[in-house]
């Protein structure tokens, strides 16, 4: 991987499209390749379409992983 890349991935419970066991796969491919990785799994109900709405889990998750970029490169 290229110096400084970093990668979120975010996994919602409930769904069904893209399974956590899937994120999970990329992730463990990722990290055997040496790259940095963030990954969270948001309990949800509401499906695969969870991340088009407001759904303050991901928005943090999201946010602190941008926060932390941001830190890192001093911007």
């Amino acid at each position: 991987m290229g110096a400084g890349t970093r990668f979120f991935l975010a996994s919602f419970s409930s769904d069904w499209l893209f399974p956590t066991s899937k994120s999970r796969a990329v992730v463990r491919a990722l990290n055997a390749a040496g790259a940095s990785v963030s990954f969270v799994e948001i309990a949800s109900n509401k499906g695969h379409d969870e991340f088009l709405l407001e759904e303050p889990g991901f928005h943090a998750a999201l946010g602190g992983f941008l926060r932390g970029a941001a830190e890192k490169a001093r911007v």
